[in-house]
């Protein structure tokens, strides 16, 4: 008598709590709702949509969360962390201090939720593999499977006193990635030919993208960070049970594979164009050969030497002899400045 009162019971129980679990699910979903800020750690946060700013406590965000919509720009400032979790994948994004991240909204096939980390640094955990993620960057769109994605998009020191230069890394800690050209007419040339670049579990991709070079750089994974993200690691009640975002400080051992859609590990590739050399070289070729000429015939021509016994003509090439110097000049300052050494 008690197990048939014990089993009528779990069978009133189980409809229920299936009915609020899908009621949950609706609830989060409700309008086309498929991604929510659940958590946030600091003083506040700004959220810009449609041309208004609007700045949120971050006690506000863990009392109702705040939900996230398409075009919406996040904005974070020192010391202030957010939690974002999407559905139906369960996915869950990180965004760490003075990180500026726009959700894209869903692709038109509702494959995938896409976002633009326009800077700062982020970490992406994803859930069930019926989704994937794309977190696009610094001319590079990255499409993650089923894995655990640190993202940065950070100023790195220039070189020769430039301005420094933003560069977009990829931090496979679990998981594998892909990375297509995006923008600039997302063209594999930007690759070096390559449609695709790979980045597989313990690796870092480092790309630097624009008209004049590409530079790609695969290297392991670090431990700085592993130790960063394991320090801030997620620690909001997400909505719905977020995936398993411990991290393990060890990091795995590369072995580098040679591949023609992957570049080789602890290598920089720069392409620059032929088309800048070509230029370049004709600039300071012609320059050299016009200054240097110019140079001979005041030589030649100087009053001191008599080489030349009129002293008219004399004087006359070595002042005409300032003509074609100035024009070498120029062109050697051309082929220097507007078409640099990289």
């Amino acid at each position: 008598m008690k197990n048939r009162s014990y089993h009528s019971r779990l069978g009133f129980l189980f409809p229920l709590l299936m009915f609020f679990a899908c009621l949950t699910l609706n609830v989060f979903a409700q309008e086309g709702e498929r991604a929510r800020i659940y958590y946030a750690a600091g003083s506040d946060f700004a959220l810009s949509l449609y041309g208004e700013r609007t700045y949120y406590p971050a006690k506000t965000v863990n009392e109702a969360g705040i939900s996230l919509e398409r075009s919406g720009v996040i904005h974070t400032g020192p010391d202030t962390f957010l939690e974002i979790q999407l559905l139906p994948s369960r996915t869950v994004i990180k965004v760490a201090e003075n990180t500026s991240l726009i959700y894209n909204g869903v692709d038109e096939t509702g494959r995938f939720d896409d976002f633009g980390l326009l800077y700062g640094r982020i970490r992406v955990v994803t859930g069930d593999q019926t989704d994937f993620a794309v977190i696009r960057g610094g001319g590079v769109s990255a499409r993650i499977n089923k894995g655990d994605f640190g993202f940065d998009y950070l100023l790195e020191p220039a070189e020769r006193n430039a301005a420094p230069q933003p560069l977009f890394n990829i931090h496979a800690i679990r998981g594998d990635a892909e990375v297509f050209p995006y923008g600039m007419g997302a063209s594999s040339a930007y690759f070096g030919g390559v449609n695709v670049l790979g980045v597989d579990r313990g690796e870092c991709l480092s790309l630097d993208i624009s008209s004049f070079h590409t530079l790609v750089e695969k290297k392991p994974l670090n431990t700085e960070t592993l130790v960063y993200w394991r320090s801030n690691d997620f620690i909001g009640l997400s909505p719905v049970h977020k995936p398993d975002t411990h991290i393990a400080l060890q990091v795995p051992t590369i072995t580098p594979v040679q591949s023609v859609s992957r570049v080789t590990p602890q290598i920089r590739v720069i392409q620059v164009p032929e088309s800048n050399n070509r230029d370049k070289n004709l600039f300071l070729g012609f320059g050299l050969a016009l200054t240097a000429s110019a140079v001979v015939a005041q030589v030649i021509s100087h009053p001191q030497l008599e080489i030349i016994s009129n002293p008219d003509i004399s004087r006359r090439i070595f002042n005409f002899a300032y003509f074609p110097m100035g024009i070498g000049l120029l062109s050697l300052l051309g082929g220097i400045v507007f078409f640099p050494s990289r």
